[in-house]
């Protein structure tokens, strides 16, 4: 399968001379790094970071085995070409790029264009595509590599492009906060304002929550420009009014209970213009502005606050401390501030949609503990933690009792309910550092980290009888007692030296608990 172009938004090729582009850029990658290495265990894939040349600036936090064979070898020449070519392909094209290496793995480029003369690349990847056969399956350790469906490969960057743009916008934005009051400086002399601004912007990109961030920016712009009030307002969900979010030297109840219809006053009028507005005199406006006694001058400003292309609030301020009417250069500022707010306010809802996310990823949708997924993890580290320390572990295979014949007697919602509830009843018997997870169906897992199989047994009795007597604290259910379970225990390195025989004794210890009469704890011998 050759270079393609992913599908739907991204695919749109646009015509006529390749697009400039500077890997020189002002960034400060602290951040960055943080999100990408969040970001790349999120997806369990690889990503990096590159300049317009292709050549890398941030390098994946984890690296598969077939790539980081090839990168210390002289392959690494070959690796390095085709992803520049890829870079070059993707800027040129101002679209995502997908791509196979020399040594058969996919991975996809995603533009990011940060104004008119930078931008960057993500990279990400490198995996195997199911029903492909590659040449690198199976050497040199190869079993790392993810294995997508066409499907994933050509939907995943879209998803990545959403989360991460954002972010890099919003380093991009303050890097150049900085450099614009740095260049003033140098050319006015010192500037009252840049020790404040580059806090301001500081300030804001250690802030992922919401709340927070509207009453920083709001702090912070008040602090720039010398006010005494103001205000920062969003637009409702239906987009057709504007309510305060933050405010000083506003009353509380108005506060609360102010609305603003968009397109009436300053404000309402700024979310349809997207233009910023200083009033030097707000009387002169006509006469229903006379006579605001909440106010001490006439003059105030307006900002946009966007989201994309979209107007998402209002951040106004009024009474500059000095009496003063608001100037130009204080209109400068505020809008460096507040350019750099909104991608910051975006980065919030996509951090926030990332943490959302990672709970999703490692959680049962049904019972809300842990899931497969993330007890296949945890089992590895604690077996790689068991080999490095000389230490132990244990681990139960629980199954409920006769789950098939309740489920079709009774029916899946029953079904659903007994499973919640022996989850719940599992967890509840169980230590804080232990792991319990659903494996599927009508089964679960426990991890029990520092623990030999004799004091799991003292847990394991724990956890069935409290699952024998939960139907006791339930009402409502169409039988009178609640399911007994099965346990099976195996303990690290003891009864096994792998995972995968481990799991087999702890499995097999669980069906002779069946085989002996259910409703009981079978050890591993």
């Amino acid at each position: 399968m050759p270079g393609g172009r992913a599908a739907g938004r991204c695919g749109i090729i646009v015509h006529g001379e390749p697009h400039r582009v500077s890997s020189t850029l002002n960034l400060d990658l602290t951040l960055w790094r943080e999100f990408q290495a969040g970001l790349s265990g999120l997806l369990n894939i690889p990503i990096s970071l590159s300049g317009a040349d292709g050549k890398i600036i941030v390098p994946p936090s984890v690296e598969n085995r077939v790539c980081r064979v090839e990168l210390e070898s002289e392959g690494g020449r070959r690796c390095a070409e085709s992803c520049a070519r890829a870079v070059a392909k993707a800027l040129r094209t101002k679209s995502i790029y997908i791509f196979k290496c020399h040594k058969e793995l996919f991975s996809f480029v995603i533009p990011v264009f940060l104004d008119s003369s930078s931008a960057l690349a993500i990279v990400g990847g490198r995996c195997h595509l199911s029903g492909v056969v590659a040449s690198s399956r199976g050497a040199g350790g190869a079993d790392d590599v993810r294995t997508m469906s066409p499907h994933e490969l050509f939907t995943l960057p879209g998803f990545v492009e959403k989360l991460a743009v954002p972010v890099l916008r919003g380093l991009h934005a303050k890097g150049l906060c900085a450099s614009e009051l740095r260049r003033r400086e140098s050319r006015r002399g010192p500037l009252r304002s840049i020790d404040s601004l580059d806090e301001a912007v500081s300030t804001l990109a250690s802030l992922t929550d919401r709340e927070e961030l509207l009453k920083a920016l709001l702090d912070k712009s008040i602090e720039l420009a010398g006010a005494e009030q103001g205000s920062v307002l969003l637009l409702e969900n239906d987009g057709t009014s504007l309510s305060v979010k933050a405010a000083k030297g506003m009353d509380k109840s108005i506060a609360e209970n102010l609305k603003i219809r968009c397109g009436e006053g300053i404000a309402g009028s700024i979310v349809e213009s997207g233009r910023p507005v200083i009033v030097t005199d707000i009387e002169k406006e006509g006469p229903a502005r006379k006579n605001r006694p909440r106010y001490k001058t006439k003059s105030f400003v307006s900002i946009p606050l966007r989201m994309e292309s979209r107007v998402i609030g209002v951040l106004n301020l009024s009474d500059k401390i000095t009496g003063e009417v608001f100037s130009e250069e204080d209109l400068k500022l505020l809008l460096s501030l507040s350019n750099y707010a909104s991608i910051a306010i975006e980065r919030g809802v996509y951090y926030n949609m990332i943490e959302e996310l990672k709970v999703i990823s490692v959680t049962d949708e049904l019972t809300g503990i842990f899931n497969r997924r993330y007890f296949q993890e945890r089992l590895f580290e604690e077996a790689e933690r068991a080999k490095r320390h000389s230490e132990n572990f244990s681990i139960f295979i629980i199954d409920i009792d006769d789950f098939k014949a309740l489920n079709d007697r009774y029916g899946h919602l029953v079904g659903d309910e007994v499973l919640k509830g022996t989850a719940t009843a599992i967890r509840d018997a169980v230590r804080s550092i232990d792991v319990v997870a659903r494996f599927g169906g009508e089964e679960f897992g426990v991890i029990l980290p520092y623990t030999s199989k004799i004091d799991a047994f003292v847990i394991a009795e724990r956890i069935r009888k409290g699952v024998e007597k939960y139907g006791s604290v339930i009402k409502g259910m169409p039988f009178r007692e609640w399911p007994t379970i099965s346990l099976g225990v195996a303990e690290f390195p003891r009864d096994a030296e792998t995972i995968e025989e481990l799991l087999y004794k702890a499995d097999k210890a669980m069906y002779m608990a069946k085989a002996r009469g259910k409703n009981r704890v079978v050890v591993s011998e």
